[in-house]
């Protein structure tokens, strides 16, 4: 049985940052463990779709075409969201849209993992759909997320026809119920919470919900929609996921026989928590202090079920996140919150003088996805090109103080890259013909462009977005680090040599646990 265990929005500083403090799972893992402390997603959308699909498939989101959690597609002009599907109803509730992996372009490690052994059985679990679907793979044995309505996990129709009798029995043991009195308190004495910034902090949450204990709201005491997202914002997700996993391992018998296995878990927990609180908050803290535990009794299940020794687990984070710009601006950091609409607005702006420069009357930007959508046939009619377009409107945005460099479609496409800058690479890594825009920007570093006055986010080429833990545990892996660069697209191939599967000779990614490992650095 071999174990993936990703964790969303996981930067490589929760690892070390909180040793002296962890006792279970992440401390096994540590001492245990072979660990690459120089380990990146090495393509610029740091995002939850994009981190997730390239740690499957092993190849970047310029192959497997999950370049953002959304995009615009060109052939459907019209944006799309990454797993939706309408042809794939939800079971059991035919009016949420449809789901599955009919927009991810390449195999995942399950699918190289079905063909080589038939016998083996390939499952995923998340909170989030996406997460759960792009790590799934497009052929696998069953993939199960939240439903933040009711507190239900569910799937597909293409999945499956019917729930199986043990999830829909899973369900109706309402275990999130059980969070609904307790609320969320630390779990640890003050003092343990030295390492992060004081409870009180202003951009925190909505600002003024900002210190523990944190009380869940409900309609008279009893659970209902608004509880079960709230629960989303807590460290008990995961370990629903992990009661979830534990089940999926007893009903379909994982690891019990010749052929072997695969489980996917994304923890999605830290992502909502962070983007809330930020990476430095106590919540952020007691959320990986209870994972901690969560991972231990979860590994601890594993050793009387399967036999230590008998599976192998990997942990890694599909993207980091940038701590509150306030936070960084008292450390003295060079960092500005930029609201969506600021940026709008002087995107609107320059792109205007530059279209007026060219001669071309009225808005050439039709839209915001993952960068900027231009109105080429509205240069065309004034005889402008689209290159001519882009370039023009790059310039003019590059003017503005928070943006540090404009990449081009036709720059990107056609792999042009004359002046050897910087990122060029990842952004390349990151574009796609049909789903990427006609300019995609890179902000200056430690610049959040935010919807709102609190909160923090990711999405950048930049080390706190890119740098995550990776760690291989368990059969035939020696412990030790590694401190070379490596990257995300490697574990797919890494984990394919373990399982004994030759992946497809188009992948991106090495095997770091080749004898020698080769990994260089891609071009920035």
């Amino acid at each position: 049985l071999a174990v993936v265990v990703v964790v969303d929005q996981m930067r490589a500083d929760h690892l070390t940052r909180f040793a002296g403090l962890y006792k279970g799972g992440f401390a096994r893992l540590l001492r245990e463990g072979r660990i690459y402390t120089n380990a990146h997603h090495d393509h610029a959308i740091t995002v939850t779709a994009a981190g997730h699909a390239t740690i499957a498939t092993g190849v970047f989101p310029s192959r497997h075409g999950v370049i953002s959690n959304e995009w615009y597609d060109r052939k459907e002009q019209k944006v799309v969201y990454c797993s939706e599907d309408t042809a794939s109803k939800i079971l059991g509730y035919p009016k949420l849209e449809g789901r599955s992996p009919a927009r991810l372009l390449h195999t995942a490690l399950g699918d190289w993992l079905k063909a080589h052994s038939p016998g083996s059985k390939v499952f995923a679990v998340s909170r989030k759909d996406r997460p759960a679907i792009m790590m799934g793979g497009k052929h696998p044995d069953g993939v199960y997320w939240y439903n933040r309505k009711d507190g239900r996990f569910v799937t597909s129709e293409y999945y499956a026809r019917n729930n199986p009798t043990w999830l829909d029995a899973f369900n109706d043991l309402k275990l999130p119920d059980q969070y609904l009195a307790q609320g969320w308190k630390k779990l640890l004495p003050e003092e343990a919470y030295f390492v992060s910034r004081e409870d009180k902090f202003d951009h925190e949450a909505d600002g003024i919900h900002t210190t523990f204990p944190h009380e869940f709201p409900s309609e008279a005491g009893k659970p209902n929609a608004d509880y079960y997202r709230a629960l989303q914002t807590s460290p008990f997700h995961d370990a629903l996921l992990f009661e979830l996993s534990k089940t999926i391992i007893r009903e379909e018998q994982l690891g019990e026989d010749a052929s072997p296995d695969l489980l996917f878990i994304g923890c999605s927990a830290a992502d909502a928590i962070g983007h809330t609180y930020g990476p430095l908050s106590q919540e952020s803290e007691d959320h990986f202090l209870r994972l901690d535990q969560y991972l231990g009794d979860f590994f601890t299940y594993l050793d009387k079920n399967i036999g230590k020794g008998n599976y192998v687990v990997v942990l890694s984070g599909d993207h980091g996140v940038l701590p509150l710009p306030e936070e960084l601006q008292r450390r003295g950091f060079d960092s500005r919150r930029i609201t969506y609409k600021d940026l709008m607005r002087d995107a609107g702006r320059a792109a205007m003088a530059a279209a007026r420069k060219l001669g071309i009357k009225g808005n050439v930007i039709s839209g915001f996805s993952n960068g900027i959508l231009l109105d080429t046939a509205l240069a065309q009619k004034a005889g402008v090109s689209q290159e001519k377009l882009e370039s023009t409107v790059a310039e003019a945005l590059k003017k503005l103080p928070y943006i540090e460099d404009v990449y081009t479609y036709t720059e990107l496409s056609q792999n042009t890259d004359s002046q050897n800058r910087k990122f060029f690479g990842a952004y390349r890594r990151s574009f796609h013909p049909e789903r990427s825009p006609n300019l995609m920007i890179r902000f200056k570093p430690y610049y959040l462009i935010s919807r709102s006055a609190q909160g923090t986010s990711h999405g950048s080429p930049y080390r706190y977005d890119t740098h995550v833990p990776i760690v291989f545990a368990g059969h035939g892996i020696s412990p030790g680090t590694e401190d070379q660069y490596v990257r995300t697209v490697d574990i797919a191939v890494s984990l394919a040599s373990i399982l004994g599967v030759t992946p497809p000779q188009d992948v991106d990614g090495t095997n770091l646990l080749s004898n020698r490992v080769e990994t260089q650095r891609s071009k920035l």
